[in-house]
């Protein structure tokens, strides 16, 4: 964060319609670029308020954007000689002297900024910086001392994992774990929180009741020292899974030397920090410092690599086709295929290196999905095999090429591998599993007798499927979980879907889950997730999501992927900017966009949603009969549709790509028909068209396509209407509290009522919101979705009754001349590079909370 713009003004705000000060004046022109504007009007504001640390601060800013690093100084030393915690001013003063190449000195004033706002995320990642350009010299190692006696905290036995007593007896253990990704909103994976934040976390996680906690790759030094310290008092530990990451090797050759070398670098710099012996030198999208803190005793497990991704492992298994077996200093393999013998190099690889350094082990095991795994599905066909039933059965062939993988091509089998008699800790089958997806899951047959202790259940049948094939190994279902997001990415017959639920629905799905892996033998479970991150992205909606380096600055609530973790972020300093719970309290700050004698519109936007609330004189519309409708232009008034649907007879100066119904169980949002992605999936481009047809389509998702299986049998897909606004409360002191709440009425100030609406950016074909990005593709589309800045939008508000031939308007905003509704004003919010975030605990955390409580360790 070098551009050195201060944070949002906490400063008393104007009452709305009165006059800016030249303060406020100034800060709108710094944060929209205007820097010499801004400058004169803080030092108007300055000469008439001569001791404003403030404006002294909004000074150094715009003179440090101006690249004046010495007179940004001046100021700032100005600011902190009125005010010395003044928080913006001691940071300005550490990003002067980062620009001047000091960034030990700039550490002083940053740390200082951090300890007056110790949750501003620009304070934290400016010194984490200037710590990674000037760190701490790392504690020196003390020598290595090898242990006589094996270091072994953990082992497999049979088809569970097992821990010493308080006596050093072996006990049983079933894992109830939790995975951990760490990216805070305006964060990418590889910008990790500080150590308090783990710290925290870790916390509530012993509160949580799990007895894991799963990282994928290293992270700072923090999280080992923040997990060391809870560890060494608490009652019962948190012990941890670590994962060993890596991409892809160049050509899909697992034996790529410097690709091969690199990997190994990872398994030793793992085992090192585990050990507190670890100094990792910083590079981009790594964590790095000095790893002091020993947690080798609390870590239960190591999970090597990533989901493999099947054509990877055909591609290297035709380039090796020789290779079948191998004998290791630990595990030997016969009969395997090329990757299942690199599977089992890889385990010993790092089996050799912690055991010779330092006599120690734990059970291991490589990442593994159904994608991979080694059943034989008969209704997961390959796309060749697809294709040929297609051509078999006649039917037309596919305007779209089948975009996912071949799930039930080739598999990685673990039985395959042999422990020899050096190796005590064992080997354990890890599978991220979860109930949607692939689609053998929903069709499989066999499956479809499944049961778990609530009912009919595909997932509980494919787990003991798994668990039966393992007849030699544990087996741990790494990952699981569902999302509480808007879409339903997959559909699945029970209702654990990739998404569509609300928090209550998430939490009591995941224990069924959990409660489903403990039941089938498994031995044990990891959730998916902690935290929503927001930088997520799902196949359901990532072409839309553009600039994709732009994901994290705004939160999609329509994305399964950003919404897994039982701790919500979301948008909002503090609490949301709008709570969809039938209170006016939080309008009252907001202005009147458009104004009549009994009707207002209202209008905010933040990082997830455009909210809208109608305000009008008397009292709620007997739905059945009336309502509102909002029209929305997106991007240039000459595009879109100039005709108001539903036989309203309305025309609009400004053309709409979208219009928000809000009458009762039919509110909805529709889509100009030409602007509709579902409809022109298949035929881009993604444009709007000036037109005057007056039809508006509701959105739709195919969340399953059809398909064929192996033996020539069509399953249908799954399509959903994904417009319609759900009705509720988002007040979490309520017990009628629905996270998916998205609309609701309620009364206002004297005879006024209003009704409230959230709308998610994505279903307005907004690709980014804070750099007000909206889709439009080239007029001959490729590659990417394209994309257009829009300046704002132009909202109109018509209220509609039903009559004998249709609905007719009875009031509208702006009034209409002529059956025709002005050109009305431009709605605009800003853009930003950091968003505001507030955090809760959702629903679910509590629920999980009492469902593994009912669980065994």
């Amino acid at each position: 964060m070098l551009a050195g713009l201060p944070a949002r003004s906490a400063r008393p705000q104007a009452v709305p319609g009165s006059p800016l000060s030249a303060f406020d004046q100034g800060q709108q022109a710094l944060r929209s670029g205007d820097l010499e504007g801004a400058r004169i009007q803080f030092e108007a504001w300055l000469a008439r308020h001569p001791e404003d640390a403030d404006a002294m601060s909004a000074l150094g800013f715009t003179d440090l954007r101006l690249g004046r690093i010495g007179e940004a100084a001046r100021w700032f030393g100005r600011a902190l000689a009125q005010t010395p915690a003044h928080a913006d001013a001691l940071y300005g003063s550490g990003l002067c002297l980062l620009r001047q190449g000091r960034p030990m000195e700039a550490r002083v004033p940053l740390e200082a900024a951090l300890k007056q706002a110790p949750t501003r995320l620009d304070f934290q990642e400016t010194l984490a910086l200037a710590r990674t350009l000037a760190p701490d010299p790392p504690p020196p190692l003390a020598p290595l001392v090898r242990p006589v006696a094996l270091q072994m905290p953990a082992r497999v036995q049979g088809p569970r994992f097992e821990i010493r007593d308080g006596q050093g007896a072996w006990k049983p253990l079933f894992i109830k774990g939790m995975n951990l990704g760490a990216a805070l909103p305006g964060r990418h994976p590889s910008e990790f929180p500080d150590k308090a934040t783990y710290a925290g976390w870790i916390a509530e996680m012993a509160e949580l009741g799990v007895n894991a906690v799963r990282v994928y790759t290293i992270h700072p030094p923090g999280f080992y020292e923040a997990l060391a310290e809870h560890n060494a008092l608490a009652a019962k530990p948190l012990w941890l899974i670590h994962g060993v990451w890596t991409e892809l090797p160049p050509g899909d050759d697992f034996l790529d030397p410097a690709w091969w070398s690199g990997w190994q670098a990872e398994m030793r710099a793992v085992a090192d920090l585990l050990h507190g012996r670890a100094d990792i030198a910083a590079r981009p999208g790594h964590a790095s410092g000095a790893y002091r803190a020993d947690v080798s005793r609390w870590t239960l497990a190591i999970i090597l690599g990533r989901e493999w991704e099947p054509y990877s492992v055909v591609t290297y298994n035709q380039k090796h086709p020789g290779l079948s077996d191998q004998i290791g200093q630990f595990l030997s393999i016969r009969q395997g295929h090329a990757t299942e013998v690199f599977m089992a190099l890889a385990m010993d690889t790092f089996l050799k290196y912690e055991h010779d350094t330092y006599h120690a082990q734990r059970p291991i095991a490589y990442t593994n999905w159904p994608t991979l795994d080694p059943l034989s599905h008969p209704t997961e066909a390959t796309k060749d095999e697809e294709l040929a039933w297609q051509r078999k059965h006649g039917l037309p062939a596919s305007r779209e090429q089948i975009r996912e993988y071949d799930n039930d091509a080739v598999g990685l089998d673990m039985e395959k591998v042999d422990t020899l008699p050096a190796f005590q800790a064992g080997l354990f089958a890890s599978y991220h599993a979860y109930p949607y997806y692939p689609d053998f899951m929903n069709l499989e047959p066999g499956y479809q007798k499944g049961r778990d202790r609530e009912g009919p259940s595909h997932y509980a049948a494919y787990l003991q499927d798994l668990v039966k094939y393992h007849r030699r190994h544990p087996v741990v279902i790494s990952e699981f979980g569902v999302p509480s997001s808007r879409l339903v990415a997959h559909w699945q017959p029970q209702g654990l879907t990739h998404g569509g639920q609300n928090e209550r629905e998430q939490g009591l799905q995941d224990v069924r889950m959990f409660r489903a892996i403990h039941d089938s033998g498994c031995a044990g479970g990891i959730l998916f997730a902690w935290i929503d991150e927001w930088f997520k992205k799902n196949w359901l909606v990532i072409e839309f999501e553009e600039p994709l380096e732009r994901k994290p600055l705004w939160y999609n609530v329509q994305d399964a992927e950003e919404n897994y973790g039982l701790i919500a972020y979301r948008p909002g300093a503090g609490r949301p900017v709008i709570r969809i719970d039938g209170r006016a309290d939080d309008w009252k700050a907001i202005p009147d966009h458009l104004a009549g004698p009994g009707l207002k519109l209202k209008a905010v936007a933040d990082e997830g949603w455009l909210h809208v609330g109608v305000f009008f004189k008397g009292p709620v519309p007997d739905w059945a009969t009336e309502g509102f409708a909002v029209g929305l232009d997106t991007h240039d008034p000459a595009l879109g549709n100039h005709r108001l649907p539903w036989s309203l007879g309305l025309r609009s100066a400004a053309g709409l790509e979208c219009i928000a119904r809000l009458q009762g169980p039919g509110s909805a949002v529709y889509v100009d028909e030409p602007y509709d992605l579902f409809t022109h999936r298949l035929a881009r481009p993604y444009r709007s068209i000036p037109h005057e047809s007056g039809r508006f389509v509701m959105p739709a998702t195919e969340s399953n396509r059809p398909r064929i299986g192996r033996d020539g049998t069509r399953f249908p897909g799954h399509r959903q209407e994904i417009g319609w606004l759900r009705r509720g409360t988002q007040d979490r002191s309520d017990p009628a509290f629905d996270s998916r709440a998205e609309w609701l009425e309620g009364r206002a100030e004297g005879d006024w009522h209003f009704v409230e609406a959230s709308l998610p950016w994505g279903l307005l074909n907004v690709t980014d919101p804070s750099s007000r990005r909206v889709v439009r593709d080239a007029p001959t589309p490729s590659g990417e979705v394209g994309t257009a800045v829009t300046d704002g939008f132009r909202l109109c508000l018509v209220r509609f009754r039903a009559g004998p031939k249709g609905l007719r308007p009875t009031d509208s905003l702006p009034r209409a001349i002529k059956g025709t509704l002005p050109l009305p004003p431009l709605f605009t919010w800003p853009t930003w590079e950091q968003p505001t975030f507030h955090r809760v605990r959702k629903q679910s955390f509590d629920l999980v909370k009492e469902g593994l409580r009912q669980l065994p360790d």
